[in-house]
């Protein structure tokens, strides 16, 4: 009986590997959101500028860019890898909502609220994060060159006999950040980086900095 040549041999192994390759191969992330972006911006424009409720959805994945979202209500919402860039989100509500890998890079956010709000990989780049109260937990949170006048991040330095509510934000980047009386009482904030960041009036009582790269700007 003839036998098949080594060649020959190898060319079937490596068929089969490939397809094998193919069929395993994690597969990109698939987002069910609740509502598509056209949706979305239908229920703006029946809203006629008032803010509109967005709360207890999955939006995880949509792009939003851009939307003038001023005041919208995010409790609860599922916004995992989605994407919100140069949006209008002041004085939104993003109380416990699932903002881990979601792209806020240049959006409008002053006096937005992020309480309890999940955060692992969000990107603040640029962002004007004024005034806003960010007392969610994540890693490698990105807040380069935001602006985070006045933002809250931590517990009140008049209660300090109460068990604390502050952000947890190991490993963050604060690289050129505005943090100008902002409050980071008690925050935890191992490992972050605070280069050529301004932190003219901002209180750090308590805050824990271990690690940290302190080489502030001013």
């Amino acid at each position: 009986m003839r036998l098949p040549n080594r060649r020959r041999i190898g060319r079937c192994i490596a068929r089969v590997a490939g397809v094998m390759l193919f069929v395993f191969s994690p597969a990109a992330p698939v987002f069910a959101a609740e509502l598509s972006r056209a949706q979305v911006e239908q229920r703006l424009a029946e809203a006629h500028g008032q803010p509109i409720d967005l709360s207890n959805l999955d939006l995880s994945g949509v792009d939003l860019s851009g939307l003038n979202m001023h005041g919208a209500d995010f409790f609860s919402t599922k916004l995992a890898s989605a994407k919100l860039a140069k949006a209008d989100l002041s004085a939104a509500n993003f109380t416990r909502a699932d903002l881990q890998n979601a792209n806020f890079s240049g959006a409008h956010m002053k006096a937005a609220t992020l309480y309890a709000a999940l955060l692992d990989g969000a990107n603040f780049d640029d962002a004007d994060l004024s005034n806003a109260r960010i007392i969610g937990g994540g890693k490698g949170v990105n807040f380069h060159n935001a602006k985070l006048i006045g933002a809250d991040l931590g517990a009140d330095p008049a209660n300090q006999g109460m068990v604390p509510v502050r952000a947890e934000l190991p490993d963050a980047n604060f690289d050129g950040a505005d943090l100008t009386r902002a409050n980071l009482t008690h925050a935890v904030l191992t490992g972050a980086n605070f280069t050529a960041a301004i932190v003219t009036g901002a209180r750090f009582d308590y805050a824990v900095l271990d690690g940290s790269n302190l080489s502030l700007g001013r």
